[in-house]
């Protein structure tokens, strides 16, 4: 069998703009009904959803299940270990946060990358499918998808060093963030972060890298896409289960009569 050619990555430089849902909730019951919905992608949130790796792997194993919808994995952080495992957990991409640099994003690819283009270690597991995929050594860097967080002010004004490294995908403007770090949290805010990321994902384009952005607010859906978004996140499992179910408590609520008391 040959290695799965990747989707998602297939999907970056042309075509429709890929749609994505987040998985913050660590279920793969969960994973497996949002990955049937229609999305193009959902991402396991393993920076801050309460997830382990066993978890990832049942998730993944959800997503796999359901296709043409890819799975991105958003690892928690940087450690080649960690990245190794996910890698080897069966993830085809990967979501790397709070990138700032070249150097930075340069040993990420060094780490995720089988030689003679990387250090990753030989020790396929899942990936290779317990052997199902025999060359998968040789074929997994083609499918590797790679991308990089932009979040902070420093990651901004670095963003096109980071764009030009070899084995670089795409980039994610993460408007929480950057919100942060830019001292532009609260509504009062607004208007100046939708600049700033409009800004950013239009340096993107110009780079010539495929970009995305997580936002959940319709206005500015439309702009994103405008300012050439590729992949776009428009909802969270764990927000969007807390608005359904307080809408629905409230419907409810409001169609009972009070019962007089006796």
């Amino acid at each position: 069998m040959q290695t799965p050619e990747n989707r998602f990555k297939a999907g970056l430089p042309e075509g429709p703009v890929q749609l994505g849902f987040w998985l913050a909730l660590a279920s793969p019951n969960i994973a497996e009904i949002c990955a049937g919905l229609g999305y193009d992608w959902v991402l396991i949130d393993a920076e801050h959803g309460a997830q382990t790796l066993p978890g990832i792997a049942e998730q993944l194993r959800a997503v796999d299940a359901t296709p043409p919808c890819s799975a991105i994995v958003r690892v928690p952080g940087h450690d080649p270990v960690i990245l190794h495992q996910i890698l080897d957990l069966g993830a085809q991409t990967i979501m790397v946060p709070m990138v700032e640099t070249a150097d930075q994003a340069a040993a990420i690819v060094k780490a995720s990358r089988y030689p003679p283009h990387g250090d990753r270690g030989i020790g396929g597991a899942r990936a290779a499918r317990w052997g199902r995929y025999p060359a998968y050594v040789a074929e997994a860097n083609a499918q590797l998808c790679i991308i990089l967080q932009i979040e902070t002010a420093l990651a901004l004004d670095n963003l096109e060093a980071i764009a030009a490294v070899d084995g670089i995908d795409a980039l994610f403007v993460g408007p929480a963030d950057l919100a942060a770090s830019l001292g532009l949290l609260g509504a009062d805010n607004f208007p100046a972060l939708a600049k700033v990321t409009e800004a950013a994902l239009i340096r993107c384009r110009a780079a010539s890298i495929p970009c995305g952005i997580l936002s959940r607010d319709e206005r500015l859906v439309q702009q994103y896409l405008d300012g050439g978004a590729r992949f776009l996140a428009v909802g969270i499992d764990a927000f969007t289960l807390a608005k359904a179910a307080g809408d629905m408590a409230r419907d409810w609520k409001g169609r009972f009569t009070p019962r007089s008391a006796d």
